[in-house]
Formats: C-alpha cells, structure tokens, sequence
C-alpha cells in the first residue's frame, strides 16, 4: 500500500515569512458606504490581522487539526502521478458506512473539523451506534498538502483519483460521496462513473450539471435568472481564476494579505450570518485556520486552477447521475435551484430543506449538516 501516515509539521522560517508580510502590509484606500460593497472590509481585515498576529497561536492550532489521523496516498491518473492528502477515521459502530467528504474553494479539510467526532461516534454525542461512519476527508489536487499538479485539472480526473484511493488504497470497495461547491462536482462524477461509489450527497447541486438541462418551468426560469443577477457581481473572481489563474497568483504568492481578503470575502458573501456580521457564525481561529492551510503551502495558485481544469472535462451531453442522490437544499446558498431543475442532472431520491444555513455549510451549521448526513445515509442505504 502507498498510503503513508502525515503530521503537520510547518516549518518556522515560513510562518515567520507570513508574520512578517502582514507587518508589512500595505492597505488599499476605504470606499464610503457599506464597507462590504465592493469587496472585503478593510476595516474587519485590519482585525482579523490583528488578531492573527497577536491572538493567534499557529502551533496551538496545529496540534488541534493533527488530533485526527492524517494520510497521504499515491495515485496515479491517466498517467499523471499525484499524491492525495486526507484524514481517516474509521466509525464506532456495528457497520460504519465509508463516506468521503470533499471540500470546495476557498475552503479545505478545515471546514469538516467539527462534524468527525459526531459522524465516526455517534453513540459518544448521544445518538445511535447503528448511523457511524469511516470517514475520508481529502484536500483536493491543487490544495492543502496533496500534490499539486503540472498543470491545471478539473473534477473529473480528481474524482477518478479519490475513487481509485477509497477502493484500491483504503479498501472501500462500495462508499458514499459526499461534497459542497467543488466537492459536489468531483461527487457528482464520482456518481456518474466512480466504480465504488454507490450513492452520492450534496449540500451544493450547481457543480455537475446535464449541459442538455434547460429550465422550463416558470419556477425553474425565475431560480435561473436569479442565479444570473447574483453572478453579475460576483462571478469576478471566477473570470479570472478561469482564464488567467497564474497571473493572478503572481499577486498572491506573495501577499499573505492579499489571499486572506481574497478568501475571507467569500465566507462573508456566501455564508448565512446574523446582519451581515461574519463572526456571527464563524470563530476567527477556524478562519485563519483555513487560510493557512493556503499559505503554508504555497496553494493559492495551483487551488485556482481548478476553474480553468474544469473546461477540460465538460459534462458529456445528456449526462445525469443515475445513482441514488440526496440533496440537503440550505437557504443560505446562493446558487439554489427547485428540485425538478436537479432532477434534470441527477437521480433524487431525497431532498431535504434545512432551516438555516449557507454555502459553507458543515462549517456554519455542524450539527444541522451532522442530522441531515446522518437521516440521509439511512435513506440511501436503503435506496
């Protein structure tokens, strides 16, 4: 087996780099008016930073993420050779369902440290032994401490490399898959043609679609054209990590700053918070922790380019997972759409509305996302 045990271990002459950077930081000039409008708040950036060199105990937080177990597996790909870092914590209970979970972008592993202990033991948070779950939580290729690639790749070839790890490194020869954003689209193609993947949950549905799935209801017009206002101000970031990703990391790379508004930005846009205010939902050591992870790697780059990979690997026409799917539909997520514009792209046997939450969800709602997990593998087990 290539599967390796992994600590994380960032040496100090890098985090003293990042320290020194923010120091030096120059900041742009504030905008009158709502300090979010036309992008992250300097005013809460100049806090956070703050906190992160006063407040902020990197060491501390390291050792709190290596408490799990972490991995890295060598897979290889359509000839290409990566390694795939990911925590493994096998469920306490009489048949523990593999499931891997996947992240998106700007998130990382980070975002599932709260939901573990519940899913692998739910007897420990007073619930039934009969719902644990092995869990695998990868960093996708680009990101975090996997390998990053020679070039950009999209979904498809990632989903083929979890699913050769899960089934030929871990021994998972039937799992579940389980993602939002990003993750949502190496789990749908995982749907589509993973060899062991058996059934498929997503808290995000816009990641796989059919490209033959055009709205035709008047309900799934209206969702579709809201979607299309939204992105008018939003989709900035996605036209350049798209197209021109490199030039953007030019930037980047060396701009702790920089990559932490870049991010932070999008957690306060794409989040569900109490007026606006982002630590309504978030802690600011988890934030930090997040964007770290994008740090001490140098990964901010090579995670972008994603959404230039992705253009390689279209949807094939007409395609639709034919596997058993649950939705979990949180109403803090911007791109949401009605059931039967899912139903176009994938096989829905359960859809569930949550009572609050947004894109972010296990990070923001770790116990609505833990109930909703849990109900929703009874329903594909027997599926």
């Amino acid at each position: 087996m290539s599967i390796t045990p992994f600590t994380i271990a960032v040496p100090q002459d890098k985090l003293d780099w990042i320290a020194r950077r923010l120091k030096d930081a120059h900041w742009p000039t504030p905008a009158a008016g709502d300090p979010w409008a036309y992008g992250a708040s300097i005013a809460e950036m100049r806090s956070l930073v703050d906190y992160w060199l006063t407040g902020y105990d990197w060491r501390a937080r390291e050792r709190e993420l290596n408490r799990f177990p972490h991995f890295k597996g060598h897979v290889e790909v359509d000839g290409a050779a990566y390694d795939v870092h990911f925590i493994h914590v096998q469920g306490k209970g009489p048949n523990p369902t593999p499931v891997i979970i996947t992240h998106g972008w700007p998130g990382s592993f980070v975002e599932f440290m709260e939901v573990i202990e519940p899913l692998t033991d739910p007897a420990r948070f007073g619930g039934d032994p009969a719902d644990a779950v092995s869990v695998v939580i990868p960093s996708l290729i680009g990101y975090g401490f996997s390998s990053k690639p020679a070039r950009p790749i999209g979904p498809r070839t990632i989903a083929r490399a979890f699913d050769t790890l899960m089934r030929e490194e871990l021994g998972y020869a039937s799992y579940i898959a389980q993602g939002g954003d990003w993750g949502s689209s190496v789990s749908g193609w995982l749907g589509y043609e993973g060899q062991g993947c058996r059934a498929i949950h997503l808290n995000f549905t816009f990641g796989w679609t059919n490209p033959d799935a055009h709205p035709q209801t008047e309900e799934e017009i209206a969702a579709a054209q809201n979607l299309q206002n939204i992105w008018r101000g939003e989709s900035g970031y996605m036209v350049i990590q798209s197209t021109k990703p490199v030039t953007l990391d030019h930037a980047m790379a060396d701009s702790p700053l920089g990559v932490a508004a870049w991010i932070v930005e999008k957690f306060h846009t794409w989040s569900e918070l109490v007026d606006g205010d982002l630590w309504s939902v978030y802690t600011r050591d988890r934030i930090i922790d997040n964007l770290m992870v994008y740090l001490v790697t140098d990964t901010f780059g090579t995670a972008s380019w994603l959404y230039r990979g992705v253009f390689d690997e279209p949807v094939p026409a007409g395609a639709r997972v034919e596997k058993p799917v649950a939705v979990a539909n949180f109403p803090g997520e911007l791109a949401r759409f009605p059931r039967s514009t899912v139903e176009k792209s994938y096989n829905v046997v359960r859809w569930a509305d949550l009572p609050k939450g947004g894109h972010f969800a296990a990070m923001e709602q770790p116990a609505l996302f833990v109930d909703e997990l849990r109900a929703a593998l009874r329903d594909l087990r027997a599926a």
